[in-house]
């Protein structure tokens, strides 16, 4: 969760590494209309507050 909104992060390397996941979870996102935004990484203290 980021603040009171569930979402989904993807990173954006499984386009490389794994084209079909990557088009599996776009086309869900697609098809279930949800909101799709393309951001910038998340600073490393998220993580450390994230393992607490």
């Amino acid at each position: 969760m980021i603040g009171d909104v569930k979402v989904v992060i993807l990173d954006s390397r499984l386009r490389d590494i794994e084209p079909m996941a990557f088009d599996f979870v776009m086309n869900f996102a697609k098809d279930n209309d949800l909101l799709v935004t393309e951001a910038c990484e998340l600073p490393p203290e998220h993580e450390a507050r994230k393992s607490k």
